[in-house]
């Protein structure tokens, strides 16, 4: 029975977006009555209170003023009803006293010079009545307009009927807007469960609980969201479990691969050393380096399947660099190239670990010296800049492709023909892009305005140094 209630309030708390925007429209419209009733119940209090005296107020006591008049006695201006205009001529039509203004001066002073027997006219400036007496001619003036009883409100605002129009106007406005906004916030709350449902599923964060929205349009979103969050979470365990087996796979294979090397590497020394004919030699020298070459390639897959943490002591930089230069020119001894070694004040000795360093200068020089054209040089710069040691290394091969720009740090990458090799596997630089990453730095790759490629690594050090600037 409580699950029947629990799902019936559930329901009862759900409405589709067609409801939304009805309920929106009834809310408003019936508001629209509220405040129009009560901007009609003011306006009858300002009445009553004599605030606002109606359109026809003045008419009405002109014609109740009128009634007493006898035709033989003289007008006077205090005789005049509160609201109306008035204009006093002499039997000569000599203008004596008046209140009016412009236009409805001059259509009074035409009514009280008319010859006709017109007494009363009507145009824009509104109604003009004329009363003679023995000795004057008196024209008095009104409009059908409300307007306001005190004369300060009167002064200030002369046209009651737009202002109160323009009230009614701006309450309505304002009415609705409110409504607007109420309803907006209603609906960008319910927005916010989308977003932020969306945002874990983005950033792969996905031990979250999709959380229920008051619209039926929505729930069936967040459903497309829940089945979508569930399938990314089977879909990352499968990609782990994966990732983990090639792991475990490269590690068999370079290990299954080791034995068998060591043997045939060892067996190739051997016969060098003993009494060979050239071609015997050749065979055997050919053994030997392709050898070696498949010894770098299983080491790149041992370092590929257990990425070492970026840990350490203190490492001899100097040494490292200097040792590094050297393996350059003995690596490219076949090439003729040689290694141009600079060092910026750098101090003997930096808080990295001299294995991770070792390993990222011997990835990038390996990398330099395939793509070097013969007799070129590979240049070598080491600085410190803002507790960073920063690593430059640049060869004068043809450079990076726009595509090798954005993908030659990326797992196995062979695709740039300009800097193709048979002894290049795509590790080299993906795993020092690991190392680097892994230290907290960054690896850059871009052609260098000379000529080549030119790889850039900044490596941040674990503790405040006096470093020097890198010019």
């Amino acid at each position: 029975m409580e699950q029947y209630i629990k799902k019936w309030k559930t329901k009862k708390n759900k409405y589709s977006l067609n409801r939304f925007f009805i309920v929106f429209l009834a809310h408003a419209l019936l508001s629209f009555l509220f405040v129009t009733g009560l901007w009609v119940c003011l306006l009858s209090a300002a009445t009553a209170l004599h605030l606002i005296l109606p359109a026809n107020a003045v008419e009405h006591a002109i014609s109740d003023w009128m009634a007493t008049l006898d035709g033989h006695t003289a007008i006077t201006p205090g005789e005049i009803p509160e609201g109306a205009g008035y204009a006093f001529f002499d039997r000569q039509n000599r203008l004596l006293q008046t209140n009016l203004t412009g236009d409805a001066l001059q259509d009074a002073t035409e009514l009280a010079f008319s010859e006709d027997q017109i007494t009363i006219r009507r145009n824009a400036s509104g109604f003009f009545l004329r009363m003679d007496t023995d000795s004057q001619h008196v024209v008095v003036s009104y409009q059908l307009r409300a307007s306001f009883r005190p004369p300060l409100l009167n002064r200030l605002i002369p046209n009651a009927e737009l202002f109160l129009f323009l009230s009614l106007l701006i309450l309505l406005i304002a009415d609705f807007l409110f409504i607007a906004l109420r309803y907006a916030r209603r609906l960008n709350r319910e927005l916010q469960k989308l977003a932020a449902a969306a945002d874990q599923i983005r950033t792969e964060n996905l031990d979250f609980t999709v959380e229920r929205t008051k619209l039926s349009e929505f729930n069936r979103i967040m459903d497309s969201l829940e089945r979508l969050k569930t399938d990314l979470q089977q879909s990352l365990k499968e990609q782990w479990a994966m990732q983990q087996q090639k792991k475990r796979q490269l590690t068999a294979l370079a290990h299954d691969i080791k034995t068998p090397l060591a043997i045939v590497s060892g067996n190739a020394e051997l016969l060098s050393e003993t009494d060979q004919t050239e071609e015997q030699k050749e065979y055997t020298a050919f053994i030997l380096e392709h050898t070696e070459q498949i010894k770098r390639y299983v080491t790149d897959m041992l370092t590929l399947s257990r990425p070492d943490s970026f840990s350490g002591s203190v490492c001899d930089i100097k040494k490292l660099l200097s040792a590094s230069a050297k393996d350059v020119e003995s690596l490219g001894k076949k090439k003729g190239l040689s290694c141009l070694l600079r060092m910026a004040d750098l101090p003997s000795s930096l808080p990295l670990p001299g294995d991770n360093v070792k390993r990222i200068l011997a990835n990038l020089t390996d990398n330099a010296v395939q793509y070097s054209p013969v007799n070129g040089t590979i240049y070598v710069d080491a600085c410190l800049a803002d507790n960073t040691f920063v690593l430059r290394i640049r060869d004068e091969g043809e450079g990076f492709s726009k595509k090798a720009l954005a993908f030659a740090t990326t797992e196995f990458y062979r695709g740039d023909e300009s800097r193709s090799s048979k002894e290049h596997f795509g590790l080299g630089l993906f795993i020092a892009r690991q190392i680097v990453t892994q230290a907290g730095g960054t690896l850059r790759l871009e052609n260098a305005p000379e000529k080549g490629a030119l790889i850039t690594v900044n490596l941040p050090l674990p503790s405040e140094k006096d470093c020097q600037v890198c010019l």
